[in-house]
Order: C-alpha cells, then sequence, then structure tokens
C-alpha cells in the first residue's frame, strides 16, 4: 500500500524533534549528485505537484543567502562560507533591502556529463540566473523604448548542463525583494530534474488512473457478488478495501501529483483525509484473509478492533494538525520528515508519542497480512490466490522498491523495479482477487455443468419411467374402462353418462355353483373360475364386446358401447356360443380326470341402456336399464350348454348366415312374464 510509508513516521519524528527549531549543520562540502537522484528523489513543485521526480535544492544545494548585489556573486569561485545560511524565520526579503543573491552548490557526478538538467523555479519574484558565473536564465526583457520588462510569467523550467568537472559546480540566482516572503520560501520551489520529468511523471499519473480502475472494478464485482451472497463478509470487506484503496490513490493523485493547487486549502483536506486512510487499506485486507482463511480468533479480532480504533484516532488527530496547525509531511532524500509553524516542545512530544503509536499499529498489521497470507496460500482451494496477491502487495512490493531505490544489479533497472514494486503495491490484491474470482466462476461453471448433464441424465431417467408408468396406468385403466371413457376420464377428470339405442347385453351363470364351492376348497374354486373368466375375456377382445363386470360366478358383458359398428349382435352371440364350447370342452376335460366341472346359462338381449361411471372411490364403468334386467332374466330362464337369447335380438340376427335358432315359444320370466325366446344352434364350425 502507498500508505506504508507512514511506518517511518515515528523515526521522522524522534529525528526532527531533535533539530526543531535550531539551525542545520550544513556540511562545508555539498553532497554528490547523482543521474538518478534527478528520478528516484521526490520534490514539490508549484502548479504541478508535492510529489514529483527531481531535487530539491535547499536539501541538496546547501543554500546560502547575501543581502546586497555584486558582480561576482555569481562566480563559480567566489567563497560563500561567511553568507547567511538560508532560515525560514530570519531571511525576510524587506522590502527596501534591495538585490538578494542565493547560492546553491552542487557536486555532479561523472553520470551527469553531457545530460540535459531542468532547472524548476515556482516563484514570481523578478530573478536572474547563473551558472558556474554565466549568465542561463532571466526574467526580465528589454523592450524597444529600452525598458525592462517582466518576459515570462512563472513557473519557469529552464534546460542546461553541467560541466562535471570533479569540482562543485554553483547555481546562483539573483532576485528582488518581496514584501513578507522569505528566501527560503522561495528556494524551495528551486528544483532540479531529468529531461524526461514530464513522460515520468505523465506515467505515473497514468499509473494511478489504472489502480483506481482495477479497483473500482473489483469495488463493483465485490458489490455484485455480496448483494446475492450476503453471509459471504469477505465481499464487502474487499469492497470497502477497494473503496479506500482507490479514494487513497485518488487523494495522492489529486493532491501530490498536482490536479490541485499544493499550497491551497484544497490539497490540506485531501492531504487530511489520506492521512485518516493510512491503517484502513491494512485493516480490510487482514479482514478480508481471515474471513476468507475462516480461522481468526475471537480475541484476535478484538486486538484487530482495537488497533483500527487507535490507529484511526491518531489519524485524526494529525489530520487536524494539517487542517488547523500547520503540520506538514514532507518525502526527503533521508526518508520522511515533518515541519511546524509556531512549535512547542509539549506538541512535539505528543506529535513523537502519537506517531510511535501509529506506526506500531501499522507494523502490526503488515505482519498480521504477512501471516494470513502464508497461511492462506498454504490453504487448498482457489482462496489461496488471493492471499498470494496479499503478499505482493506487501512483502514483493516492499522488495522490488528496495532493490529499484539502491539498485542493487547495478543494471539500471531501478526505474523499472520500483514501477514493478509500485503495481504490486497498487494491483497486486485486485489482479488476485480477479483470477481468485475467475477461478471460482470456472470452477462453479464446470460444476454447474456437470450437475447439468446429471440432472438431464436423471430428468431422461425419470421421464422414462413416468412414461412407463404412464402406459401401465393407461393399460390399467383401459382394463376397467372403455377406450372413449378413459380418455375423457383423463381430460376432464370426469365422464358423462351416455345413451345408446341398440346394446347387446350378455350375462352367464355358472350351474350348481355354491354346492361345487364347497368340493374344490376356496383356492380350487378361484383358480377355475379364473381360469373360465381369462378364457370369456379373450373371447370377447376378439369379438370388440366391451366387459361390464363379474359378480360372484356370473359374467356380464355388452356390445355396441362404444361404437355399434364394432360389436354387433351378431358378434355377440358368437362370442356366446364360442364361451359355451369352451365349457363344453373343459367339462370333457374334468370328466376324464374324475374332477368336478362347470356347466354355464347363458342369455342375450339387446335394446337400449345408459352407460356411465357411478362415485368418485373404486367407480367402475356400467350400464342401467331395462334392457340389464331381460338380459337377465334370458340368462336364468335358459339350459344349460345353451345359448338362449330374446325375441328383439332374434329379430336383429335372424337372417345372419351361419346362425340356426330353435324357438321355445312364450316362456315365463321372473319379474317379466311371459317372453318369447329362442335358442341360439351352433354353427357347424363350433359343432366339429
Amino acid at each position: 500500500m502507498r500508505s506504508a510509508k507512514f511506518i517511518l513516521l515515528a523515526a521522522a519524528l524522534v529525528f526532527s524533534s531533535l533539530v526543531l527549531g535550531q539551525r542545520e549543520s550544513v556540511p562545508v562540502q555539498p553532497s554528490v549528485l547523482k543521474a538518478r537522484d534527478l528520478s528516484d528523489l521526490s520534490s514539490a513543485v508549484p502548479g504541478m505537484g508535492d510529489d514529483l521526480p527531481g531535487v530539491n535544492l535547499v536539501r541538496e544545494g546547501h543554500g546560502r543567502l547575501k543581502f546586497g548585489d555584486g558582480t561576482a556573486y555569481a562566480s563559480r569561485d567566489l567563497v560563500d562560507t561567511a553568507w547567511q545560511k538560508l532560515r525560514s524565520s530570519t531571511d525576510t526579503l524587506l522590502p527596501g533591502t534591495g538585490v538578494h543573491w542565493l547560492r546553491f552548490r552542487l557536486l555532479p557526478d561523472s553520470s551527469l556529463k553531457g545530460r540535459t538538467i531542468l532547472l524548476g523555479l515556482g516563484g514570481n519574484e523578478q530573478m536572474e540566473i547563473f551558472l558556474n558565473g554565466s549568465p542561463l536564465f532571466s526574467s526580465y526583457a528589454v523592450a524597444d523604448h529600452g525598458e525592462t520588462i517582466k518576459s515570462v510569467p512563472a513557473p519557469y523550467v529552464i534546460p542546461f548542463t553541467l560541466r562535471c568537472d570533479g569540482r562543485p559546480e554553483v547555481i546562483a540566482i539573483r532576485l528582488d525583494s518581496v514584501d513578507g516572503r522569505t528566501a527560503r520560501t522561495f528556494a524551495h520551489a528551486c528544483t532540479l530534474h531529468a529531461a524526461d520529468m514530464a513522460f515520468r511523471n505523465q506515467r505515473e499519473m497514468t499509473q494511478f488512473g489504472v489502480f483506481i480502475g482495477i479497483n473500482g472494478i473489483i469495488l463493483l464485482l465485490a458489490l455484485v457478488i455480496w448483494s446475492f451472497e450476503r453471509r459471504e463478509r469477505q465481499w464487502i470487506y474487499l469492497a470497502l478495501l477497494s473503496l479506500v484503496s482507490a479514494l487513497d490513490i485518488f487523494c495522492d493523485l489529486t493532491g501530490n501529483m498536482g490536479l490541485l493547487d499544493p499550497k491551497g486549502s484544497a490539497s490540506r483536506i485531501v492531504a487530511a483525509v489520506q492521512l485518516i486512510l493510512v491503517p484502513w487499506p491494512m485493516y480490510l485486507l487482514i479482514m478480508t484473509l481471515g474471513t476468507l482463511h475462516g480461522n481468526v480468533g475471537r480475541r484476535r479480532r478484538k486486538w484487530h478492533t482495537i488497533s483500527i480504533i487507535t490507529a484511526s484516532v491518531v489519524c485524526v488527530i494529525f489530520a487536524g494538525g494539517i487542517l488547523y496547525y500547520g503540520l506538514d509531511f514532507t518525502t526527503g532524500s533521508s526518508g520522511i520528515t515533518f515541519t511546524l509553524e509556531d512549535p512547542a516542545i509539549a506538541l512535539v512530544i505528543a506529535v513523537l508519542f502519537l506517531g510511535l503509536l501509529l506506526a506500531a499499529v501499522i507494523v502490526w498489521f503488515i505482519i498480521e497480512v504477512i501471516r494470513l497470507g502464508i497461511k492462506l496460500m498454504r490453504t487448498p482451494g482457489y482462496a489461496r490466490w488471493v492471499g498470494a496477491g496479499a503478499l505482493a502487495s506487501s512483502v514483493l512490493a516492499f522488495i522490488l522498491k528496495t532493490l529499484g531505490s539502491v539498485d542493487l544489479l547495478g543494471m539500471g533497472f531501478s526505474s523499472f523495479l520500483e514501477t514493478l514494486g509500485e503495481y504490486c503495491s497498487g494491483v497486486a490484491v485486485p489482479v488476485s482477487v480477479a483470477v481468485f474470482l475467475a477461478i471460482r466462476t470456472s470452477h462453479h461453471g464446470r460444476l454447474v455443468a456437470r450437475q447439468r448433464d446429471e440432472l438431464d441424465l436423471e430428468v431422461k431417467e425419470r421421464t422414462a419411467e413416468l412414461s412407463a408408468e404412464k402406459e401401465r396406468s393407461d393399460e390399467l385403466l383401459l382394463n376397467i374402462l372403455p377406450a372413449e371413457v378413459a380418455e375423457e376420464l383423463k381430460a376432464t377428470g370426469a365422464a358423462k353418462a351416455r345413451h345408446f339405442d341398440q346394446v347387446s347385453v350378455l350375462f352367464t351363470d355358472f350351474k350348481g355353483f355354491t354346492g361345487m364351492a364347497a368340493q374344490l376348497g376356496a383356492d380350487a374354486l378361484l383358480r377355475e373360475l379364473n381360469a373360465c373368466f381369462e378364457a370369456f375375456d379373450a373371447i370377447i377382445t376378439r369379438h370388440g364386446i366391451e366387459k361390464i363386470k363379474t359378480i360372484g360366478d356370473a359374467y356380464m358383458c355388452a356390445g355396441g358401447l362404444s361404437d355399434p359398428n364394432t360389436s354387433s349382435p351378431t358378434a355377440v352371440i358368437h362370442a356366446a356360443l364360442e364361451m359355451q364350447d369352451f365349457m363344453t370342452g373343459r367339462k370333457k376335460a374334468h370328466d376324464a380326470q374324475g374332477l368336478p366341472g362347470f356347466q354355464m346359462r347363458v342369455g342375450i338381449h339387446t335394446g337400449p341402456v345408459v352407460a356411465g361411471i357411478v362415485g368418485v372411490k373404486k367407480f367402475q364403468y356400467d350400464i342401467w336399464g331395462d334392457t340389464v334386467n331381460t338380459a337377465s332374466r334370458m340368462e336364468s330362464s335358459g339350459e344349460v350348454d345353451r345359448v338362449n337369447i330374446s325375441e328383439s335380438t332374434y329379430e336383429l340376427v335372424k337372417n345372419e348366415p351361419g346362425l340356426s335358432f330353435t324357438p321355445r315359444g312364450k316362456v315365463q320370466a321372473k319379474g317379466k312374464g311371459e317372453l318369447e325366446m329362442y335358442f341360439v344352434d351352433k354353427p357347424l364350425s363350433l359343432a366339429q
């Protein structure tokens, strides 16, 4: 995280508290200026930002100040040790003091030879710049009428090259006094930069834009996933982490990178907000890792909560110092230092204590991130990618930035390594989360596909089973109902009663059934009945006759119900003759074995009936009407081994070829009086 630089706050505060309010001790010889210092160090450039690659002349050039004017003040060889050192409180450019001179000594090494350097000047004072005694730049120009006017508005960026001959080189600045300004304030705006400063600045701003964009995407994804998985708290922690990270980078971009006025109140507000956010990225990352790992104890979570509250309070106090007391933090070549307007020893001690407390919390948070990241990486599953991202954002980013800052490889890769470290710090966690989500989605997709295939197979199996069950149900339904009635019942859940004008009803009955039941026993009797009725079922099926029911040893069927054309009275008579022939043959077989056998009477009558279903439980198809009663009387008035038919049936079949009839005259029928009856003689084919 970019806010990790505040870990060095305590050390900086200790150092600054020792020297606060004292005059700086400046070495006689200037420090060596290297080419990489122009890229690795940072400086503030008015109008451009507070954190740009470059060198501040006050830090590296050991500035000297002299009131008055002289032609030799720009010379490289001038001994200026007697000149006043730059102080923030004693070098005010008072009105009426005339010209002021600033001198900065640099000792460039050979890496700067022949390289173009940019001198940045952010003040609005009237000035002339000299390099080693030679004029370099002037903010004045001579008009046609001889007057001296200001030629170029500030800030200024002036290109030049150094001699790099092993001797200190001098940048001298001649400027006029400005009411209320200090030389040190002006000098702080004097910076040196590499020629590609603009490119580096744009590249860093682009990086920040990429970081904000990636964190914004992860924020959106985390919120969407959390909206569907409210119990998974890691998604809300991840969303907050992405939001805080994006806000931190935005503050860095708008504040340090110069999108706001570096000296304005808006910049101070942004700096205060960024300072308040310092502990939160680490804390939210700990919460995310802990939730994914799932084994953070209650006691440790309690300490996490206490730590984030403590760190937040400290950061809010520091933010108040930035807004109301002039507390300011700047990044220099030697680490992090701070300045404080109107310092007081009690305030310094308080700031020192709070800084050490904040540093302790941040260090512990980093240790927790590393611990949880390693544990998460060692756990099976795709969540370990987030642990890898956490380690990359902390450990790997620190290693890369360290290698880049000291250039241990010695191959000029420092800028590349530092950039890579910035990417690890800014996007390692979001990218690892993206990889985690991609693997998770792919895994879930494969799981869903496998479950879908298994479900499809199960559906096919269940469909086949249902189809088989349906066929069995239909077959069973057709065994008890006519096909037309069964379809109506399945479609509507009920079947309407229907009237038929001409139906031939057939009844059968076994003679002496009760006495034979006593001889055969229940099991044998049931087997015999079943054998006879199965034969009857087969016979009437061949002739298209509808079975109605069996009542004890009586068998009832009817022809002409569903379709009169499929079962005529003739077909019913032929079925009755086949039934009698079957029973005669079975009686002979039983007599030969010395077993009792059934003899049967059959009666048929043709007339109108009403057919339908009665009841809702154990319902069955039945027919009603006088025709049914008359057919029953035909059976009871008949004789064994004969088929007895009524006069109405006879009138319908008397002219049928192959059939012959024996008139019986008027026969007394129970409840019906005397009725004309006929015996049907067996056709020659059946008689044989």
